[in-house]
């Protein structure tokens, strides 16, 4: 990744819009981790794309549904995923974090050249930093880093959707020196699931995300652990709303949190502090006119600046 983009801010490739140049083709892809996210990737490459070859690999346990479903070509215990990922053309990793970095360092001497590898962990630094050392013959297979911006409070296969992908954002932080035509081909793919590719620098990527994901999760659990059982049966679309992110799977969150605690620690302190300002204001009878306004018009910023992040050509 140019070291301009590393400096400054992400760069938006194109809007979430279906490409059609991939849909002629039939490559071999391969989903490592058939939850919310990989089920929800597997519906959206093969609604759009179905002559594609697509493989799933998950424990033994969970293939019922992915078999059900009809999708795969083939489905695979993880005890038998070279037999998954052997021939394909596409590889993502979409198991819990600490998994697919274990899978980075497993595949490594099981994909073919040319092959590329990607995963949806929401951490970046470090498996950017493992995929650029190890997957770094010119000839491939290739490491890219992803991150869909577009989960659910539910998880499982069950809780999958074609569409969890459609105008939102996918981050990609490029870890190998992948061929300019292949890196297109693989955007291309990407696109073909409705997401906006926005190419960011992994540091970057990750000092955002403790703001704008891990912090709107633990205001989510601790509301509504605040008001769990005092809502006397009046509870509106105000606290549904903004409690939506409480039933979330901590087997996802805890290693994320626990990563940057420091950082997501800073953050809960920088939210306190507004917090402490609301109840000192109220505590003196003093109008909540200022804070409104600021939120308003940072609220109103914000929506904008994604807007436009949206339509970016």
């Amino acid at each position: 990744m140019a070291n301009s983009r590393e400096k400054g801010q992400p760069r938006t490739r194109k809007t979430g819009r279906i490409t059609s140049r991939v849909a002629k083709e039939a490559p071999v892809v391969a989903v490592a981790g058939l939850g919310l996210i990989g089920g929800s990737l597997a519906m959206a490459l093969k609604s759009r794309w179905p002559r594609m070859n697509l493989l799933g690999v998950d424990v033994k346990g969970r293939l019922d549904q992915p078999k059900s479903a009809g999708l795969f070509s083939s489905l695979f215990d993880t005890r038998r995923i070279k037999d998954a990922v052997k021939d394909a053309d596409y590889v993502f990793l979409c198991a819990p974090q600490p998994a697919n970095l274990d899978l980075l360092l497993q595949l490594r001497s099981m994909l073919k050249p040319g092959c590329i590898l990607s995963d949806v962990s929401a951490l970046k630094r470090e498996i950017c930093q493992v995929g650029r050392k190890l997957y770094a013959d010119a000839q491939g297979p290739w490491f890219i880093g992803g991150h869909p911006l577009s989960g659910r409070e539910l998880s499982g296969f069950g809780a999958a959707s074609p569409d969890l992908f459609r105008g939102r954002t996918w981050a990609i932080c490029e870890a190998s020196t992948v061929p300019p035509a292949r890196l297109s081909e693989f955007k291309d793919v990407m696109e073909s699931t409705g997401a906006v590719l926005r190419e960011v620098d992994a540091r970057v990527h990750d000092e955002a995300m403790v703001t704008v994901s891990h912090l709107p999760q633990l205001v989510s659990t601790a509301l509504m652990l605040t008001a769990s059982g005092r809502d006397a049966g009046l509870a509106g679309t105000a606290l549904l709303d903004m409690t939506r992110l409480a039933t979330s799977s901590p087997a996802t969150w805890n290693p994320v949190l626990l990563a940057e605690r420091q950082r997501v620690v800073s953050e809960l302190q920088r939210l306190r502090a507004y917090l402490t300002e609301l109840e000192i204001a109220l505590a003196f009878n003093e109008p909540l006119t200022k804070w409104f306004e600021l939120a308003a018009k940072a609220r109103e910023s914000l929506v904008k600046a994604t807007v436009a992040t949206r339509k970016a050509p």
